[in-house]
């Protein structure tokens, strides 16, 4: 007799908190057997059989009790604990405001330190750059970025304006390359160099590129490219220099972090990260990683159980345990 097959599971990672990734029929008779009179911790049912019947509001709710459990266990308490866990979006005036609200509410009188979690790809250089000053400026003593997987771009810039950033090996910031719409504005800017270079070896080609960049760019965005990957080095600077010892190389890094790399995706990993900022500034095996990365792991399982429950996904863009914060989308309309 063939065994029920069991749910597939993303590799590498932990099932999420309350889920023993058992299939979901012998989920769902284990349940049925509890007895109401039965003595034992009563026990919330798998996320799989959960999102069956639950409003946003009850997985929201569920999402913040879990989310409490390893903050409480790895001392998190003592933080005003954030987070932008936005997989898929970019950052943006919206999560500023959200920011702002989150601490706001939690840390009004500035008597704790400022935690931010991130994952995100990037988005625009000036809300990023604002989240970051923001959050320094709530904070009792330190602000602290912690990167269980990607911060790229724009998100870099908001952790170089943390007084430390926590990273695990699977961790990575990116280049500083500010977006033009959804492209990426240094990429926009080698392109036109690239066509010009093109048209002056083929002058024959040369109307035909300026009809084509007619229609893709206007010369305002074409103007825009090249500034606000300078704009993107002031705020860089603005950041560094406010660290001990790194006053006389901020610029230096700046340009190498908006610069000094050909891929918006480039991987900048903990030791590429140490050799840009240093080992004082960059830490590892911290308390504050460790539940980041449950965090982080407990976030991707619940977006991989609503996607195929519900055909929607969560986000976190704000105080990482507060409902307004915790947002619902649907998949279909992105």
């Amino acid at each position: 007799m063939p065994k029920e097959p069991m749910l597939e599971t993303a590799p590498g990672v932990a099932p999420p908190l309350g889920s023993d990734a058992t299939p979901i029929e012998t989920i769902a008779d284990q349940v049925a057997e509890v007895k109401p009179d039965s003595k034992q911790e009563p026990q919330e049912k798998p996320w799989q059989i959960f999102l069956q019947s639950a409003k946003p509001k009850d997985i929201k709710e569920r999402f913040i009790r879990e989310i409490e459990k390893p903050l409480a266990a790895h001392g998190m308490q003592k933080y005003c604990v954030l987070a932008l866990l936005e997989p898929k979006d970019s950052i943006d005036s919206y999560d500023l405001d959200a920011i702002f609200e989150a601490l706001s509410k939690l840390n009004p009188d500035r008597s704790k330190d400022v935690l931010l979690i991130l994952l995100s790809r990037g988005g625009s250089i000036e809300p990023a750059y604002q989240i970051s000053k923001l959050c320094k400026s709530f904070a009792k003593d330190r602000f602290i970025a912690v990167v269980p997987r990607h911060a790229k771009s724009a998100a870099t810039l908001v952790s170089i304006g943390a007084d430390e950033i926590h990273m695990g090996p699977l961790g990575q910031l990116g280049p500083i390359d500010p977006q033009l719409g959804s492209l990426p504005a240094l990429g926009v800017s080698q392109a036109l160099k690239t066509i010009a270079s093109v048209a002056e070896k083929h002058p024959g080609s040369a109307e035909m590129f300026a009809r084509y960049l007619r229609l893709a760019l206007t010369v305002e965005q074409i103007g825009y490219c090249d500034r606000i990957s300078e704009s993107a080095v002031q705020y860089a600077v603005r950041l560094l220099s406010t660290k001990p010892g790194l006053g006389a190389r901020a610029e230096g890094i700046a340009q190498e972090l908006v610069y000094g790399y050909k891929d918006h995706g480039f991987v900048i990993d903990i030791e590429e990260a140490k050799i840009h900022l240093g080992d004082e500034w960059i830490k590892t095996g911290t308390s504050e990683l460790a539940a980041a990365e449950i965090i982080y792991s407990h976030f991707e399982w619940v977006n991989f159980y609503l996607g195929l429950a519900k055909s929607k996904r969560l986000v976190v863009t704000g105080g990482i345990t507060l409902p307004d914060s915790i947002l619902l989308f649907n998949e279909r309309d992105e």
